[in-house]
């Protein structure tokens, strides 16, 4: 059996090589995550499920049992029979032979009678191939009109037609023995089977790997409107993190990922200016063309009222001076202190963005970070860009920018 030709196609080996591939990528990745990797791996094992079913379809499925050996079997059984009759008949042998006549025209047919040249010609036994195609030619000398008549008879046109069919034929099937046949669609079934597991496991991986890096600021992509409870039973969304700005853009695109995410915010400033440059809504679900509304708060708005809308997700706000901002943090302080006591948890993550820069006393930000822990809630301490070094600055603080 040639392994390289017989079994699979180069389709189907390609697909083989493909899915082993594969799961080497995936044992790499669950000591090194890479989203990179992830994309490799759901490209191998979609170039293998559809290579493995394009060597089914056109390649194994198309293999015939090659029955060379059971030809030869009869013939020498044929042969055998032959020989056996021409021993028996050894007295009979003709003792002149003639130019046309064949290798087996041994026996002298003008001494037997019809019953021994009856039984000689059902075994096949010293009829000459031109005696045969000289009766099958007999056949054509009456002109009946047909076609067939004109030409000289009915196996010219079986002839031209064979020889016509053979040109054209455009490839020569696959022949196997039973055994090898058995064995190549075995092999076959066990590769669609792999190549089905690996994909499913491929787009797996791909979504293990998103849900991961959701809550990893900074490797985090393409944000989605899914429940944080996703993201959180893999990588808890950090209760603490500090960002450092770039540029005037960079906050506003940093709320618009949270609005994307499903999220709800407060924003603390003291830069009433760029409080005044965000939107009154950001996109948050854009297929079906919901927004999230910006409100800002004013003394006609309680800081309870503001908690509990941020709480439930009905709406993100705004907030453009120090003081309100120190009285709404002093409010929230007090609120989840109360949620932590009844073992209460937000549905989907909160997050208040402190843009102030004054910084939050480090008491209350030991206190907000346990807080946040336990009910769910993110701060983010937004932070200028210090003046010191690259390496420095990376130690300290994430961008702001993803």
């Amino acid at each position: 059996m040639n392994w390289n030709s017989e079994i699979f196609n180069a389709v189907g080996y390609l697909s083989v090589l493909c899915w082993a591939a594969a799961v080497v990528l995936c044992l790499i990745y669950w000591k090194m995550p890479s989203r990179m990797l992830c994309m490799v791996v759901l490209v191998l094992t979609i170039v293998g499920f559809f290579g493995a079913r394009s060597n089914s379809n056109n390649y194994v499925n198309l293999i015939q049992l090659d029955r060379s050996e059971e030809i030869a079997k009869q013939e020498a059984l044929v042969q055998a029979r032959q020989k056996a009759l021409l021993d028996s008949r050894g007295d009979e042998v003709a003792q002149v032979r003639f130019a046309e006549d064949g290798a087996g025209d041994y026996l002298d047919r003008a001494g037997m009678d019809d019953t021994d040249l009856k039984y000689f010609e059902s075994q096949g036994v010293n009829t000459p191939g031109w005696k045969k195609k000289k009766k099958q030619r007999s056949g054509a000398g009456a002109d009946d009109g047909s076609i067939e008549s004109s030409i000289g008879g009915e196996d010219v046109i079986e002839g031209v037609e064979d020889e016509t069919f053979v040109e054209n034929e455009e490839s020569q099937p696959v022949v196997m023995m039973e055994e090898d046949m058995v064995l190549a669609n075995r092999l076959d079934l066990l590769n669609l089977r792999v190549t089905l597991a690996m994909l499913i496991t491929g787009i797996l991986i791909v979504l293990f790997d998103y849900l991961r890096r959701g809550n990893i600021y900074g490797e985090s992509s393409f944000p989605l409107p899914l429940p944080s409870s996703w993201f959180n039973t893999i990588t808890p969304i950090p209760p603490l993190l500090t960002v450092v700005k770039h540029g005037e853009g960079s906050l506003e695109k940093e709320l618009a990922r949270l609005v994307k995410r499903g999220d709800s915010f407060v924003l603390l400033t003291d830069d009433a200016s760029c409080a005044n440059k965000l939107p009154a809504t950001m996109p948050k679900f854009p297929l079906i063309g919901q927004d999230e509304h910006l409100i800002t708060v004013t003394s006609q708005i309680e800081n309870e009222f503001v908690f509990e809308s941020v709480w439930y997700g009905r709406s993100s706000f705004v907030i453009d001076s120090e003081d309100r901002s120190r009285q709404v943090l002093e409010s929230f302080l007090k609120e989840l202190e109360i949620r932590k006591n009844a073992r209460a948890k937000v549905a989907q993550t909160a997050h208040i963005v402190w843009d102030v820069r004054s910084q939050i006393p480090e008491h209350s930000k030991q206190e907000l970070e346990k807080l946040a822990r336990s009910t769910g809630f993110s701060i983010l301490l937004i932070a200028e860009k210090p003046t010191r070094s690259k390496s420095q600055l990376n130690s300290q603080a994430e961008p702001l920018t993803s």
